[in-house]
């Protein structure tokens, strides 16, 4: 009885020994099947660009190429992104899509990175001023595969983005378009360079014509046009003087020849990423009394 009980102990043990090994096996053919049925997508970097660039930011545009070598439909990545500035990090997020991608296909995938550049200069206070900046974008396009997992393709493209730069002044000058007996009218002209590769909106003008340092006429308007990229856009406009304001205050300029005057002139572009700086100057001239 007891030989029986031993052969029988050994007899399972040899049992679930084979039976041990046997699932082992066929875990291993399961997986090799797999692999020999479902090909790894073919991931690559199709391209980098600044999209949709303006005064307010601009986004880079990456595109992913897929490529689903197998014979029936895959799913769409999951693309996980993070923006460097400068090698700071500044940014994430995660694209995910619905969609599948058919079989022996291949498709761009689209990712946006979204930059706005007052959050870019409040954030890293010394780029301000600065023409251009470095970014790099870190990629990880994850595939969920069944009984093998996941697996990451990762990519870091990197760049330059530029900055916005405040416009430049030029030539202004003052010149008499007509005169009488009671006013006189002035033309101010000045030429505005915009030296970025976009539009800025029209400026916001505010003059104070000064005479003998007496402020005689204060004025603010929105010029008209745009300023067009990479371009000098000529700024004019026009002011009408009332000699009798001039003498009311100053009886005794009569005696002279001329008078004398300065023009305070500020251009404000309302654009963020300039926060308060204003574009000024200063312009001399003089205007003749009636009758001289």
């Amino acid at each position: 009885m007891n030989c029986n009980i031993w052969y029988n102990t050994l007899y399972m043990k040899k049992f679930l020994l084979t039976l041990t090994v046997f699932c082992v096996l066929l875990g291993f053919t399961a997986c090799k099947t797999v692999e020999a049925i479902f090909k790894e997508p073919i991931i690559s970097l199709h391209s980098v660009e600044l999209a949709g660039i303006n005064f307010t930011g601009t986004q880079l545009l990456c595109k992913l190429q897929v490529e689903n070598p197998n014979g029936f439909e895959i799913p769409f990545p999951e693309v996980g992104w993070e923006l460097f500035i400068n090698t700071n990090s500044f940014v994430n997020g995660i694209i995910k899509n619905d969609q599948r991608i058919k079989a022996r296909n291949t498709t761009l995938v689209d990712i946006p990175v979204n930059l706005q550049y007052l959050e870019v200069i409040n954030t890293f206070i010394s780029l301000k001023g600065r023409k251009d900046i470095d970014y790099k974008v870190a990629l990880a396009v994850k595939f969920s595969i069944p009984v093998l997992g996941d697996k990451v393709w990762h990519f870091e493209p990197q760049g330059v983005i530029p900055l916005p730069q405040i416009p430049k002044l030029s030539m202004p000058s003052i010149t008499i378009s007509k005169a009488d007996l009671s006013v006189v009218e002035l033309l101010v002209s000045v030429n505005v360079e915009n030296p970025n590769a976009f539009q800025l909106p029209p400026p916001k003008i505010a003059f104070d014509y000064k005479v003998n340092n007496t402020s005689i006429i204060k004025n603010a308007f929105e010029n008209k046009s745009a300023l067009a990229p990479s371009s000098v856009t000529p700024v004019a406009y026009g002011i009408t003087v009332n000699y009798a304001d001039i003498i009311r205050v100053f009886p005794n300029l009569l005696a002279s020849g001329n008078i004398s005057t300065m023009l305070d002139m500020s251009l404000d572009f309302a654009v963020p990423a300039f926060g308060s700086d204003i574009l000024s100057l200063q312009i001399p001239g003089s205007i003749p009394l009636p009758g001289r």
